[in-house]
């Protein structure tokens, strides 16, 4: 008999045991294309012959025993010598290799594109993974040393993996599972699991075959960093009746979330355009306060870059190792604020998904998190940031744990948080918690030396993206570029260059091909009229300017009078008067 026969309850306890630990598909066959174990589909196929058993045939798994070589098929339709295919998408056939013969062979095979993501997504460790469990194979295929082959694939994985018997106790583990619960890896056996997570029905689980999948639930007085675990149990098919138990730490999960959800963009601070004092001396700043674990509150008008310059202070950081987490405080319905911000247990609500869900300050762990728009943030919400900022712990909505997190926090608003302080709008408390590290960022206007170096950047930009070549503004262009206050700053401005690039068909840019709006205001400010004309002509561009920024909505209008100094009354006045009331 072939040695993989003599031991196919071994191999198929591995061949389980790597599926569990993978979630994908498996099939050991011994020398002669004899299916020896295999989980999935494969399992019914036990004792029947791959490739009709013809050595000869030249197909895969074939040409694996004669050469011993690894073979990795991403792509099953576009490899021509694939045996007979059965909707397979991808396949590592890896050789069991014993006294320089090949005894056998271990194939995983994807059916999906989740699996094959799992399968290639590291593919030097996992071909070194498969290759060290052929050679366990191969060199443990005595029956008392199954144990051995088993504790090599569970330490293997990052997970936590238990195993527990028809009752619920834990009957082994592995070190991982010890290492995440904080406790010694031999007081967890005869522990019944539910004394561990007493939510998780592992029990009706195993009685009823049932799979219980990313069950997330708290650590308890085990500990554990994150306090929190996502749970898959795994009723087992064959042997003695129990159930595998993964696990793993939030924070892996989170981290994980984070790196597919969020860009992963590092700038520099010579991304920072400018060379007027002032933006010199943010640079300055910048740099200095980049190790800071401080809160940093940037301050200026919209589109003045205060987003770049928060993730170029965390990429200048000691934080830059962790991720950089952006939420707009200003553009999420107050109702959904507070979850999206603190995350959400299961049950919070009505609405809410079963399992909860993780906030912005828990992804923001260990990193930065960017809180824009700080200043429209709701009067019961800037309560409970500031307790975050404090005491650097949280609470989910509907929750009652506390969770401590290490986040550095940059926020961000072009609103006037003191005067707000003033009128009682704004929690003075807060604002100071907030404004430890300021950093002012002045409009465009007042540094109009900076113009030039911006002007250059996007012209170079915008001509590159249209495949363009425009060597400059006209005089009679720039001109207008030089006298334009520029109320969106930075932002207006690289909007002025893309249309003008777009539009114009020369190698110059034409006063022609500059954005109607920025003629107009030229026009208009060019025309003669009394001191009465020229002052309303002023106070009705300086308005419109402000609410073209703000939104013509109730709250941008509210803004608006902020920003103007006026009371909201006066604003609906002048708006009438200017006839801008119906915009």
């Amino acid at each position: 008999m072939n040695r993989l026969q003599e031991i196919s309850k071994t191999a198929q306890e591995v061949a389980e045991a790597i599926t569990s630990a993978l979630g994908i598909d498996m099939e050991i066959t011994d020398d002669r294309l004899t299916i020896v174990a295999g989980t999935g589909k494969y399992k019914s196929k036990i004792g029947t012959k791959e490739e009709e058993g013809d050595l000869d045939s030249g197909f895969l798994y074939a040409e694996a025993l004669k050469t011993g070589k690894t073979y990795t098929i991403e792509d099953v339709k576009s490899y021509s010598n694939y045996g007979p295919k059965e909707n397979e998408i991808s396949e590592v056939c890896c050789p069991i290799i014993l006294d320089d013969k090949v005894i056998g062979l271990m194939g995983l095979i994807a059916f999906s594109q989740k699996q094959k993501n799992r399968l290639f997504s590291n593919r030097e460790s996992m071909l070194r993974f498969l290759k060290n469990m052929a050679g366990l194979i191969a060199s443990k295929a005595a029956e008392h040393e199954i144990s051995s082959l088993m504790k090599a694939v569970l330490q293997s994985t990052h997970d936590g993996i238990l195993s527990v018997d028809e009752e619920g106790v834990i009957t082994s583990s592995n070190t991982m599972a010890g290492k995440l619960l904080n406790i010694d890896r031999e007081e967890l056996n005869n522990i019944k699991i539910s004394t561990i997570w007493p939510e998780i029905p592992i029990e009706q689980a195993i009685s009823q075959s049932k799979t219980i999948l990313d069950y997330e639930v708290a650590s308890n007085e085990f500990g554990g960093e994150s306090g929190f675990f996502s749970v898959t149990v795994t009723p087992m098919e064959n042997g003695p009746i129990g159930a595998v138990v993964s696990f793993r730490d939030m924070a892996d999960i989170r981290k994980l979330v984070v790196r597919m959800t969020e860009p992963n963009q590092k700038s520099t601070f010579n991304e920072m355009l400018g060379t007027s004092n002032q933006m010199k001396k943010i640079r300055e700043i910048g740099r200095k306060i980049a190790d800071s674990k401080s809160t940093v509150l940037i301050t200026g008008e919209s589109g003045t870059g205060k987003g770049l310059l928060a993730r170029t202070i965390h990429s200048a950081g000691s934080f830059s190792q962790g991720p950089f987490v952006t939420i707009n405080c200003g553009a999420i319905p107050e109702a959904l604020l507070e979850s999206e911000l603190f995350g959400y247990e299961r049950g919070a609500f009505s609405g809410a998904d079963k399992n909860g869900k993780v906030g912005k300050f828990e992804l923001a762990n260990e990193g930065t998190i960017f809180l824009d728009e700080v200043g429209d943030l709701p009067f019961h919400l800037q309560v409970k940031l500031l307790h975050v900022i404090q005491d650097k712990k949280l609470e989910r909505v509907g929750g009652s744990r506390e969770i401590d997190i290490n986040v550095r926090i940059i926020a961000a608003t072009n609103r006037d948080l003191e005067k707000m302080v003033e009128k009682n709008r704004y929690r003075k408390d807060l604002f100071y918690r907030l404004n430890v590290l300021p950093i002012h960022i002045p409009p465009l206007r007042e540094r109009k030396e900076d113009i030039e170096q911006l002007l250059n950047f996007s012209l170079e930009k915008y001509c590159r993206l249209n495949q363009k070549e425009i060597f400059g503004f006209t005089d009679e262009s720039l001109d207008l570029i030089y006298k334009y206050n520029w109320p969106g700053n930075i932002r207006e401005l690289e909007n002025a260059v893309e249309y003008s690039v777009s539009m114009e068909k020369g190698q110059w840019i034409q006063y022609k091909n500059i954005p109607e709006r920025l003629k107009k205001w030229n026009e208009e400010d060019s025309s003669v009229g009394s001191l009465n004309e020229i002052l309303e002509k002023t106070e009705k561009k300086k308005i419109k300017e402000c609410l073209d920024n703000t939104g013509y909505s109730l709250e941008g209008k509210r803004k608006a009078a902020e920003i103007l100094n006026i009371s909201e009354s006066t604003l609906y006045r002048r708006m009438r008067k200017f006839g801008l009331i119906n915009k």
